[in-house]
């Protein structure tokens, strides 16, 4: 091409002068950033330096207080051993102690213990003295050494001084105090000297008075330090920066004296320690623009010199590729030149090799492409996986703690129970004492179905999964539906044709389509339009990969949905959580959905919870599908209860327990054996005993497993019928949370007549039929002995729980009071205002209002009436000191209540 049309001007760009300027700072900059970092490390090693210099001078400044110190104390030492003293010569003394003075130029006194001043050498030996006494005095005494005081002012001289006092021990005794009292200006006349220039020293005593100041010490000796100061000087020694006495900002160093405990702080100002920086700064500054202008004007000049070169090979570049034409121009550089040529066979073979480069490139970002796809897929599913694992783990920690408590508790209510029950037969025919053990029976029939839920959740109950059609089973639960959920939902049922099977523990699955009910008609109030479906579905490996703990395949699915008010994302979050519940208090155990989720994962299901506010929400149980044909269904043994003359081997560790299950069987006339462990009953089989049924706890003590005992016990008694009975099961009987074929399993809590049905049951199914024997005889009906108090009163209780309402109304009568009931604060509030009531027994956690509330306002209306508070806590706000009040608390027995009500009644 003519060099005529390559020469012309570039219309866009960066000006190339600013590229030559911009290759001088790069030169410069990282030089300057160079010095910047010596002078930062020179900075640091300087300030270090000065913190060092400070401890040194204060370290100085101390070794030199401490002489003079260690002078007084040697010479008052040597004084109390004088002869004089000790012969009472004290004339003689006096003169010993002038001579003295005039050695460490202070005045020597001496007093008794009482604080007589016997002599001093500020005034002539007989002259009288008033008594003294120095704050040092009890300290030297106290410890039997020499002790330095703080700064006190002199009742002689009344100007500041500073004393050393030391014990006098005459034959064994303390009989005088010997001290010296030297003016504050002695230490600074010492101190002074040994002070560097451009350095403070202070020293101060125990209670932070200054004692002297190497500068304007007049100003300060005798008045209290900064409090700022001697806070930040803690520990024997140390350096900080803060404010002076004066406002300066200065470094301290500072050192506690052994021998007085004082403080000596030496300071410089930070402006002395920054000097030697800002100079460095302002020369590198100057020197830096200094470099920078005669580099620049340099790098302009050599560019002109190859600015016109560069610029046609700039422009001719734009051309690469796209024409045969070489390159053409004049120049005398000769890189130029070789660049020329070198950029035209370039051009050259640019041209040829464009098409196969652009489809390379192409090909290769494609790739990439899909390489950050993937990358970020990949990052997406770890991310999504930590998170699950985290809150799997929280879900089985939290489970494994549920489980443990249900097994405690299980035990706690099979005793209660069984002891309910055994009683129940003993005041058979006295009505009032029989509906007291059934209300407890109810309440242990709650605690019950609370350690079930809890045990679902940590997915330790033991299940017994058959095959199950799901659309029959929703079918036969429509009229329990209907009756629990009520007219105000409409309930819609929905089942797939071609519904496959699924194995799954039916009793489980109703109580989970139950609790899930529940909870929608509690979302809808009540009242809206609950869909029960039922279908199938698969669930494939994308959606597996989503959800780790989800297995591809074919599931039955089950889905709840109603039209309530839905639920916002983090309260979504927390739905499986036990004892997480958006109702109020008092309303619901938050255990619903918690039981459901713990229920379908012991299953091997998934469960999916879909909700928007205001838009409702949708509930998924997905099921693992059986290819196996549905079971029959299975008939509850409710005939009468059976006993026998077996003999049964009761193996558990809990005394009560042990006791309730004997006591039971024992009068459904069966011999018992019993023994705490597995080891101990092992014992007794290998003895020869014959034995018809072995009961056995499965969480035992010991190195021999419940497991391990039944199958020994089989291989010694082949005959032997084995029932398992607890509360938390182990491994050893269950394996994917379901039971092991052929096991027996009676799960804690239970009933007298289940614990009867069940054995009955096993040995039956063994091939061993009941045999007559002896029938319990009826107990006789006990009296009541009720214990009425001196007067009646009128007793509105408020309790939104009916079996604790009624219980506790049922206490209250049987002293002899009369008893109006209320279950929720407001009615409560109705009937204290309409009627004439003389105390009110009232819960804390209501419905509606609080139970403070409700007294208050009963108390604004008529202040005479006495409140009790029925609660677990151990104060009510509002009400800690108010007469005619009364906590008491839950769980109280018959005689705190008693005495409660008597206390009110005084």
């Amino acid at each position: 091409m003519a060099p005529s049309k390559i020469v012309r001007r570039p219309t866009g760009g960066i000006p190339s002068r600013l590229i030559a300027l911009a290759l001088v700072a790069i030169i410069l900059v990282p030089a300057v950033v160079f010095a910047l970092v010596v002078i930062k490390r020179f900075s640091a090693a300087e300030r270090a330096r000065y913190e060092q210099d400070a401890l040194e001078v204060a370290r100085s400044a101390t070794s030199i207080l401490d002489r003079q110190l260690l002078g007084w104390k040697t010479a008052l030492q040597t004084l109390a051993t004088s002869e004089h003293l000790r012969s009472n010569d004290l004339p003689a003394f006096h003169r010993q102690a002038l001579l003295v003075k005039s050695f460490i130029g202070g005045d020597i006194g001496l007093r008794t213990l009482s604080g007589e001043q016997l002599l001093s050498t500020t005034v002539r030996h007989g002259d009288p003295l008033p008594p003294s006494r120095i704050a040092a005095d009890p300290e030297a005494l106290s410890a039997g050494r020499p002790f330095v005081s703080d700064v006190f002012v002199g009742g002689i001289v009344n100007r500041p001084l500073v004393a050393m006092v030391v014990p006098v021990t005459i034959d064994g005794a303390v009989k005088f105090l010997l001290h010296v009292s030297v003016a504050t200006t002695v230490l600074h006349d010492i101190l002074k000297d040994a002070v560097p220039p451009d350095w403070i020293v202070g020293v101060g005593d125990r209670a932070g008075t200054y004692v002297s100041r190497s500068d304007n010490d007049a100003s300060f000796r005798g008045k209290p330090g900064n409090p700022v100061f001697l806070a930040k000087a803690v520990g024997e020694s140390g350096t900080f920066s803060g404010k002076s006495a004066t406002g300066d900002d200065v470094l301290v160093g500072y050192v506690h004296s052994d021998i007085s405990g004082w403080l000596v702080a030496a300071n410089i100002p930070q402006a002395l320690i920054e000097r030697p920086l800002q100079s460095a700064l302002l020369t590198l500054a100057g020197v830096g623009v200094l470099i920078l202008i005669l580099a620049s004007a340099a790098a302009l000049l050599l560019w002109r010199t190859i600015e016109r070169p560069l610029g046609i090979l700039t422009i001719a570049s734009a051309a690469l590729g796209k024409s045969d034409q070489p390159i053409v121009f004049e120049t005398r550089l000769r890189e130029f030149a070789a660049l020329r040529d070198a950029l035209s066979s370039v051009s050259h073979h640019l041209r040829l090799d464009s098409e196969a480069l652009e489809a390379r490139v192409a090909s290769r970002t494609r790739e990439l492409e899909e390489s950050n796809e993937k990358l970020m897929a990949e990052i997406e599913r770890r991310t999504r996986l930590e998170a699950m694992l985290v809150q799997s783990q929280k879900m089985e920690a939290i489970g494994n703690l549920t489980g443990g408590v249900a097994h405690d508790f299980n035990n706690l209510l099979q005793v209660i129970g069984g002891n309910l029950q055994l009683l129940s037969r003993e005041v058979h025919g006295n009505e009032k004492a029989q509906a007291r053990v059934e209300k407890a029976m109810a309440g242990v029939a709650r605690g019950a179905h609370l350690s079930s839920q809890l045990l679902s959740f940590g997915r330790r109950q033991p299940l017994e999964p058959k095959v199950v059609s799901v659309g029959r089973l929703i079918r036969d639960m429509d009229d329990l539906l209907r009756r629990t959920i009520g007219e105000g939902v409409q309930i819609e049922t929905i089942v797939g044709g071609g519904l496959w099977n699924t194995l799954v523990d039916p009793t489980n699955l109703e109580n989970a389509i139950l609790n899930l009910a529940i909870n929608a008609r509690d979302a809808m109030e009540g009242h809206g339009h609950l869909t029960i479906e039922a279908g199938n579905a698969f669930l494939d490996d994308a959606y597996a990969d989503r959800h780790a703990e989800v297995v591809a395949g074919q599931y039955v699915q089950l889905s709840v949905t109603d039209t309530g008010a839905g639920m916002e994302a983090e309260v979504l979050a927390k739905a499986f959580e036990p004892f997480f519940s958006t109702k109020p208090q008092g309303k619901g155990t938050g255990l619903g959905l918690s039981m459901v989720f713990g229920f379908v994962k012991q299953s091997g299901g998934h469960i999916k919870v879909y909700s928007e506010p205001g838009q409702g929400t949708t509930v998924k149980l997905y099921l693992p599908r059986s290819n196996q044909a549905e079971d029959g269904p299975f008939v509850d043994d409710t005939g009468p209860i059976v006993g026998g003359t077996e003999t049964i081997f009761v193996v558990e560790d809990d005394d009560a327990v042990r006791d309730t299950v004997i006591a039971s069987l024992e009068e459904l006339g069966y011999s018992v054996l019993k023994a705490p462990d597995a080891q101990s009953a092992l014992v007794v089989f290998e003895s020869g005993v014959a034995v018809d049924l072995l009961f056995t706890d499965v969480v035992m003590p010991g190195p021999l497993k419940s497991a391990d005992l039944a199958r020994k016990a089989k291989e010694l008694v082949p005959q032997l019928s084995v029932l398992f009975t607890s509360g938390y099961t182990e491994n050893s009987i269950v394996h994917g949370g379901r039971l092991d074929e052929g096991v027996n399993l009676l799960s804690k809590p239970y009933s007298r007549d289940t614990l009867a049905r069940k054995i009955r049951q096993v040995l039956t199914r063994d091939g061993k039929m009941p045999k007559p024997g002896p029938q319990p005889a009826e107990p006789e009906m006990q009296p009541d002995n009720s214990l009425p108090l001196r007067h009646s009163l009128i007793v509105l209780v408020c309790e939104d729980d009916p079996l604790i309402r009624l219980d506790t109304a049922d206490m209250i009568q049987e002293l002899g009071h009369t008893v109006i009931e209320a279950e929720n604060g407001l009615d409560a509030l109705e009937i204290a205002t309409a009627r004439d009531i003389d105390v009110l027994f009232t819960d804390i956690g209501l419905p509606d209002i609080s139970g403070s509330d409700l007294a208050a306002r009963v108390r604004t209306h008529k202040p005479h009436v006495a409140i009790v508070f029925a609660t677990g806590q151990t104060r009510v706000d509002g009400f800690e000191d108010a007469s005619r009040t009364a906590i008491l608390n839950k769980p109280y027995p018959f005689s705190k209540l008693q005495e409660v009500l008597e206390k009110l009644l005084d």
